[in-house]
């Protein structure tokens, strides 16, 4: 009898997470990014960040050449892990456009 059930695959991977949190303090965190097909990407921060805000999320891949660029995502509050961290859904984010009409000389 063959298995029908999938395991989803896991991945992590060390990040650095920048932006502005619920108190509006730019800060700089060191975090681990977990990722799978039906969840999507997670992180934990130790710090509270305001509902729908934008974070950028950088890789952190130390045999690299070059660093990578930072990836704009808006956070999503999920909870507390059990040592009080904060623990966010990453979704992605389109350009916010305004309706104000700006002209171009």
């Amino acid at each position: 009898m063959i298995n029908s059930e999938t395991p989803s695959l896991t991945q992590t991977g060390t990040v650095e997470v920048s932006g502005w949190d619920e108190d509006e303090v730019f800060f700089v965190e060191r975090s681990k990014l977990d990722w799978d097909e039906y969840a999507g990407k997670h992180v934990t921060l130790t710090r509270m960040l305001s509902e729908g805000c934008i974070i950028f999320v950088r890789p952190i891949q130390p045999t690299a050449l070059y660093r990578a660029n930072p990836i704009p995502y808006e956070a999503e509050f999920l909870g507390c892990d059990p040592e009080g961290n904060h623990q966010f859904r990453l979704n992605g984010v389109q350009p916010r456009h305004s309706r104000q009409d700006y002209t171009v000389n």
